[in-house]
């Protein structure tokens, strides 16, 4: 196994980042003993607030050294302590919704065509989905990635960006798993409801985590699963670290997933 760093410019540093303009900076999981001949499943990683695309790599042998290539992404927001960069994170759409000063509100269809059409300025959301499929694509290019097996996998805030990505393009995805997470406000997560019922979800959380306590995560599995769709749950005896119980259940979840599916 190796992982490389790719920050913006490509350059031996992390560069500042700036929407439609640098690329996120991302980090790539390479398996051990590498099989260029086989198709590998694509775990694409979202940190939790505070942390770097470096918090989601440590996470990767956890769930297995050979199973999944993984590209993992840092968040486009800085967050400061003192004058210095202590962590990063996904905007305010993504944040908890304790930590809103004014609730998230998304831009209606409508708005959204008119401000292309004139050429204003684009939605922040909308651009942050353009790096990310940007990435995908550019991990698929260097790394024999099997298409239908890309799956989201997100810890705190980076589960609100996975669950959102997914939920508005299921078509694009094998599933999500969210790690001490929650669904994102100021978003309808069953607006494509019909499309996302083949959409696999996974959702583990730790019972004495204070950040984002337990029963929002119940809160939410009642809710997609009110809409029909396929979610597992399972909490641990634990706060809001990601533990080895946890990572091993992940990695049975998502081989389950992929040899569940046909293989090309």
């Amino acid at each position: 196994m190796y992982h490389e760093r790719r920050p913006a410019h490509s350059s031996a540093s992390a560069q500042p980042w700036s929407f439609g303009v640098e690329p996120l900076v991302e980090a790539t999981f390479v398996p051990q003993r590498y099989e260029p001949n086989y198709a590998y499943p694509l775990l694409v990683l979202f940190h939790q607030r505070g942390g770097d695309e470096d918090q989601m790599m440590r996470s990767m042998p956890g769930m297995s050294w050979r199973n999944y290539v993984g590209v993992s992404l840092r968040g486009p927001d800085e967050l400061h302590k003192r004058g210095r960069v202590v962590g990063h994170s996904w905007g305010p759409d993504f944040a908890r919704a304790d930590r809103l000063v004014t609730p998230s509100r998304a831009v209606p269809d409508v708005e959204a065509v008119r401000r292309r059409l004139n050429d204003e300025a684009c939605d922040p959301v909308d651009m942050l989905e353009d790096h990310i499929f940007t990435s995908i694509r550019r991990t698929m290019r260097a790394l024999h990635v099997h298409s239908e097996k890309i799956f989201l996998v997100g810890s705190g805030e980076g589960a609100a960006v996975a669950y959102r990505l997914a939920l508005t393009y299921p078509e694009k995805f094998a599933g999500v798993v969210a790690i001490n997470g929650w669904l994102p406000g100021g978003f309808r997560p069953l607006a494509r409801l019909n499309d996302c019922r083949d959409l696999k979800i996974l959702i583990v959380h730790g019972e004495w985590n204070g950040r984002a306590p337990v029963e929002q995560a119940r809160r939410d599995v009642s809710v997609l699963r009110a809409g029909g769709l396929q979610v597992a749950f399972q909490a641990y005896p634990c706060g809001h670290r990601h533990t080895s119980p946890m990572l091993a259940d992940v990695d049975t979840w998502l081989m389950n997933q992929c040899t569940n599916q046909p293989c090309r």
